[in-house]
């Protein structure tokens, strides 16, 4: 019987995650290492929306847009609907001929985006003050608890036999005599066939004995969670000047700029404060929002702003999975790492992703 390959994982967040739970499917052994605790930074600090609505080109919507069936694919196997949730977007951050050119383009693309009128946005939000005179909904999109997606997948990983280990650091990667490689952490060494870099916005510091980074461009961001309101919302909204949702506890998650950078001067207390009051100011009856928790990452941006996924150039059974939206890619980007690296299949949907755009010169 032939061995099972052996798979490291750095990085334990959605991607990590779900990196893990697709090479574990395809027999692999895995164990998922990380620095700091299960979930992942980034995942820990995400909006968590799923969604296809904004993508630079068309390979990057045929990616986006598999990957959002995926997820849902997922979350039906693996019971996840305490941390995932599919209500669709009602969205109107921009108007007039922004909002005319959002609509052509996921209309073109088959997304199945709707216009819809004040009187529809109020019947399908009436606790919603002050209705917009339109907006887009996109029901087939939906948002997750990334943090509490990654640990659910990696709790699953778990019981059949993974392994993991967080709170250790990850200091280098070296050739193994006679094949693979050996992975130095702070508790020891780890021998593996393969290996899959998953360390989000730190890759740009690139990995001892691995001579290859990724240039990044990370966005620092900040999510605001309140307390869980009785105030019921049933979409994700988009608005002008603050994005929120409702986690399935009725806690609301909101950010102010949902792709923006935040400055490192900016008062992050009385920003979250702000939101916090917007979101009030658009709920009838004007709610009493509770802040419970303020959340300062940063997001992962590869530098062309586009997911780097495969082998990493000039180093054989290393590969690389970042990217900003996360989230949405995480089950789908797993599952086709996972394929690539173990039974040798190549998907199209990633032909424009890969690392050797950025291969040393």
């Amino acid at each position: 019987m032939t061995a099972a390959a052996k798979v490291v994982i750095v990085g334990s967040g959605i991607i990590g995650a779900s990196s893990a739970l697709a090479c574990q499917d395809l027999g692999a052994e895995v164990t998922v290492v990380d620095r700091g605790p299960l979930g992942g930074l980034a995942s820990a600090n995400s909006f968590g929306w799923i969604n296809a609505s904004f993508a630079e080109t068309q390979a990057y919507f045929d990616l986006r847009n598999a990957a959002v069936e995926t997820f849902r694919s997922l979350g039906q196997r693996l019971d996840l609907q305490a941390h995932v949730c599919w209500p669709g977007t009602l969205w109107w951050e921009d108007a007039g001929q922004d909002f005319e050119a959002q609509f052509a383009s996921l209309t073109a693309r088959g997304y199945g985006a709707r216009r819809i009128d004040h009187d529809e946005i109020a019947a399908l939000e009436p606790n919603l003050r002050d209705c917009p005179p339109r907006a887009l909904l996109t029901g087939k999109e939906g948002a997750a608890q990334a943090q509490f997606v990654a640990q659910s997948l990696l709790a699953h990983v778990a019981r059949r036999g993974g392994r993991l280990c967080p709170e250790q650091a990850v200091t280098a990667v070296h050739p193994r005599s006679g094949g693979g490689h050996i992975v130095q952490t702070s508790a020891g060494d780890l021998p593996c066939d393969f290996v899959i870099l998953a360390t989000g916005a730190a890759a740009c510091h690139g990995l001892n004995g691995v001579e290859w980074t990724l240039p990044m461009a990370n966005k620092r961001g900040m999510i605001v969670q309140t307390e869980p309101v009785q105030t019921r919302i049933h979409h994700i909204l988009m608005t002008p000047d603050v994005h929120f949702r409702q986690n399935p506890d009725r806690s609301l998650v909101a950010g102010e700029i949902f792709s923006g950078d935040l400055d490192h001067e900016q008062d992050a207390p009385g920003l979250a404060e702000a939101v916090i009051a917007r979101i009030g100011q658009k709920l009838r009856g004007q709610p009493e929002v509770q802040l419970a928790q303020v959340k300062l990452g940063q997001r992962p941006v590869p530098l062309d702003g586009l997911p780097v996924v495969g082998a990493v150039p000039d180093a054989p059974g290393i590969f690389v999975a970042v990217m900003h939206s996360g989230v949405t890619l995480g089950p789908l980007i797993g599952q086709l790492l996972a394929e690539e690296i173990l039974q040798a299949k190549s998907s199209p949907l990633l032909s424009q992703f890969r690392a050797t755009r950025y291969a040393r010169a």
